[in-house]
């Protein structure tokens, strides 16, 4: 990749807050998993009926093995995020106080008078994000005097009718409402004011609205097996509006386009008894076809950027889920994934690399009473990033690079009734 030296004192401290929809350990713009149970498991549910929170995340088909539940969850995430950076005779490395990021989810599965439809309703937070990368004299691309800010915060809300077709089918659709909202202080998505120079201010607007829709299937051939799949269409966001002032001061209105990719999974659980379930997941993240994510990381004309150039993603996910006395249930899980943002892109993404390749989980549940359970579900994964070589002079190249890892503790409730 090759950058005029110019673009280097605009694009690099503005990437910085492109912290654009998801938490530093998804998979991309969403979460490997929901709630502490799912958590705990890796996220492999698609093929399995465990409870609500999974079920709605991952495959709506499977509430038909559910009963009457309300599912509450409550994940604190806290990324440990460096940017590196080195010319000759110079290097230094910096860490951005990202925080712990909240993130709530909430499902309920509801049987209707009908005995073979239930209907489903869930509120997750797929993604929620801050970073504060202070300036740096240590740090070559940090050394420009520029604060970089940063947050995003996205919901999903979808509700879904589950119709068994028989003693071994399954269907349910329904759709999905979205809202988020992302502010940067710098939008190099927009215009320049003033030649290449200059991003208009990102920050201060309001949440905006998008939708889509989601289609799952569940087949369970006898008590020992089960197989699920789900395909979730692209969320459709409406154009992000930000009122920004032009070179002159006068007012404008920046417009920005991003839309959540389309998703695919396909699970199938295995229970030898009553007291063991193993599970594995497979999942396809179309990036490279979603607006604004899979747009090519280039500088346009006007200065803006046209996307950040992410991959499509494929991950596997595997769990297990015993019960261990009464009252005592333990999970744990393992997910893989491939790499999200090429190394060329590097320069694009400061601050953006939110696809992990590893991690591992373990949880556990605690049956208050029959129907009562408390989840705790711990999350780590290894550190990931990329790096690439950025231009300044002939001869002269400044090599940055970004280093991320990251862990979870995740909470839970489910009443069932």
């Amino acid at each position: 990749m090759r950058l005029p030296v110019y673009l280097f004192h605009t694009l690099v401290p503005c990437s910085i807050v492109l912290l654009l929809v998801s938490v530093s350990n998804g998979q991309g713009v969403f979460l490997p998993a929901s709630g502490a149970i799912n958590r705990s498991m890796g996220g492999a549910t698609t093929g399995a009926a465990v409870e609500s929170i999974g079920s709605m995340a991952w495959n709506p088909a499977t509430i038909s093995g559910l009963g009457n539940e309300v599912g509450i969850g409550f994940e604190g995430l806290y990324s440990d995020y460096k940017i590196d950076s080195s010319i000759p005779g110079w290097a230094g490395s910096t860490s951005a106080e990202n925080g712990v990021s909240p993130v709530p989810t909430a499902a309920w599965v509801y049987q209707t008078r009908n005995p073979n439809v239930k209907m489903g309703v869930g509120m997750f937070g797929v993604a929620g994000f801050c970073a504060n990368f202070s300036a740096d004299s240590n740090n070559p691309v940090l050394a420009l005097g520029i604060r970089a800010q940063g947050e995003a915060v996205f919901y999903q809300i979808p509700l879904v009718f589950s119709v068994r077709l028989n003693d071994c089918w399954a269907i349910a659709a329904g759709p999905t409402l979205a809202m988020g909202r992302i502010s940067l202080n710098q939008n190099i998505f927009a215009a320049n004011n003033s030649g290449l120079s200059q991003s208009p201010r990102g920050n201060g607007t309001r949440y905006h609205f998008g939708g889509g829709g989601q289609l799952g299937l569940y087949y369970t051939p006898n008590d020992c097996w089960s197989f699920g799949a789900c395909i979730k269409t692209p969320t459709w966001m409406e154009t992000f509006r930000y009122h920004s002032e032009d070179s002159s001061g006068a007012p404008k209105v920046d417009k920005v386009n991003f839309d959540l990719p389309m998703m695919v999974s396909f699970g199938a659980g295995y229970r030898p008894n009553q007291d063991l379930l193993w599970t594995a997941d497979m999942r396809f993240t179309d990036y490279t076809n979603s607006e604004g994510f899979g747009d090519p990381a280039q500088v346009q004309a006007n200065g803006a950027v046209s996307g950040l150039g992410w991959k499509s993603l494929f991950s596997a996910h595997v769990g297990a889920r015993a019960r261990l006395s009464d009252r005592c249930y333990g999970s744990a899980g393992y997910v893989y994934c491939s790499k999200l943002i090429p190394d060329e892109s590097t320069v694009f993404n400061l601050g953006t690399d939110l696809g992990y390749r590893n991690g591992v989980a373990l949880g556990g549940t605690w049956m208050c009473s029959s129907n009562v359970g408390l989840s705790v579900a711990y999350n780590y994964f290894f550190e990931w990033g990329s790096s690439d070589l950025l231009p300044l002079l002939p001869g002269l190249d400044m090599e940055i690079g970004q280093r991320v890892s990251a862990q979870s503790l995740t909470f839970g409730l489910n009443v069932a009734y």
